[in-house]
């Protein structure tokens, strides 16, 4: 999805859906992006991040709805709060008065307005990158889990943390001392920062990694492969993080949006770091930000010219009201993984999925059904989404009960 009508389609979900309970995750499904990448880019491109922007859009409604009479206990609870005491708390500290202040008006409301996305692109298209098809490969790591709203406040502790622990003894020139300070010296840990969405929560996995060469994974760290595909790469020279950080935040307000070829996909991006040729905090040190990719056309390549296709369009953006729906699909797939691929059970889930696809986007025949139970694997992105939803060899499961049921049907 072109990255400001994902944007734009993240906040009319939101808008849509201040009085029920949701999240990143349930955000970024509505618009099949990475919670990541949305919870990154949102952030970058609004001031605020997702949790923030839905926290402000209800305290803002909750006030009109008090000014107009409703009790503080029921506008607590539509607002999803859990107690009235909860909600009176954030109430006061957002609007700087409690509701009764608010209600007799001797107190302001606090505007917080639904966000217009207008970007003014300033040279997107002509940032330093290149696109590099990149085969399989593995990194290892420490690995540690934080929360999208505290991540980049945290992020550097856990270098700090790390190096400290494990770093400061090789890093001085002497040998290794334990197996976690060898796998350091062999892999080069260091050299790569990786972002991994896979948690299924409001949060994400980081790892302090290098390339895995092979031999002992010491307890405690962890191993990530990534597939083959087409990276975007970034190049940056300066000062760490002030540098990275600014690049960062010209992807995602100047490139994605002025780029009119590629779109991220898959769940994970890297940061690359020099770890031979000089210090971090020097003017002219090199490191870059590699971002997975697809090409905007792949769609229109694999599907242009038939008649679901021509129907998916006239459809437009209606269809991302139904993501949501979609992944609750995937997420039954993946509560009877374990199942029998022609089983009854994954039979009838097959037969959910090509009903919610014919009423949702486009009339799915069991040719269309089965090229798309291909996908499903054979796409990194598709099986990435899936697997987010229902666990992890959801997409597999799901692509064999497709075949299955289609085999059967000839």
């Amino acid at each position: 999805m072109e990255w400001l009508t994902c944007i734009r389609g993240a906040i009319d979900y939101m808008e849509a859906h201040l009085t029920d309970d949701i999240g990143v995750r349930d955000v970024a499904e509505s618009v099949f992006v990475s919670p990541f990448f949305l919870q990154r880019g949102f952030s970058l491109m609004t001031g605020c991040g997702i949790g923030e922007y839905l926290r402000n859009r209800r305290l803002y409604c909750a006030a009109l709805d008090i000014k107009s009479g409703e009790k503080v206990i029921d506008t607590a609870f539509k607002y999803c709060y859990d107690t009235p005491e909860s909600f009176t708390k954030a109430f006061s500290r957002f609007h700087g008065a409690n509701p009764s202040r608010i209600r007799s008006g001797s107190a302001p409301i606090r505007s917080f307005l639904p966000m217009k996305i207008k970007i003014s692109i300033q040279g997107g298209d002509h940032m330093d990158y290149r696109i590099t098809p990149m085969f399989p490969f593995k990194v290892i790591g420490f690995q540690r889990e934080f929360s999208y709203d505290t991540a980049y406040a945290e992020i550097p502790k856990f270098w700090d943390e790390m190096c400290e622990k494990y770093a400061y003894n090789v890093y001085a020139g002497n040998a290794p001392a334990n197996a976690y300070e060898k796998a350091l010296v062999d892999n080069c840990i260091g050299e790569f920062g990786v972002c991994i969405d896979d948690t299924g929560g409001e949060s994400f996995r980081y790892l302090i990694a290098g390339k895995y060469v092979g031999g002992e994974v010491p307890e405690g760290m962890a191993l990530y492969e990534f597939p083959r595909g087409d990276w975007a790469v970034f190049d940056c020279v300066g000062p760490i993080p002030e540098a990275l950080q600014s690049l960062n935040t010209r992807i995602f307000k100047e490139w994605l949006p002025g780029n009119p070829d590629y779109e991220i996909c898959g769940n994970a991006t890297v940061e690359w770091y020099d770890c031979i040729n000089g210090e971090k905090t020097d003017p002219d040190y090199r490191s870059a930000i590699w971002v997975p990719v697809i090409k905007r056309s792949e769609t229109k390549k694999r599907w242009g010219g038939t008649a679901a296709y021509e129907e998916y369009e006239k459809r437009g953006d209606k269809t991302g009201t139904a993501a949501k729906g979609l992944m609750d699909v995937f997420r039954e797939f993946g509560s009877i993984r374990a199942s029998a691929p022609d089983s009854a059970e994954a039979f009838e889930l097959v037969e959910k999925l090509k009903a919610f696809i014919t009423e949702n986007y486009y009339t799915c025949d069991d040719g269309i059904l089965s090229g798309l139970g291909k996908m499903y694997v054979g796409d990194e992105r598709m099986r990435s989404n899936i697997d987010g939803a229902g666990g992890e060899g959801t997409a597999e499961f799901a692509s064999r009960a497709i075949a299955a049921y289609c085999e059967k049907a000839r």
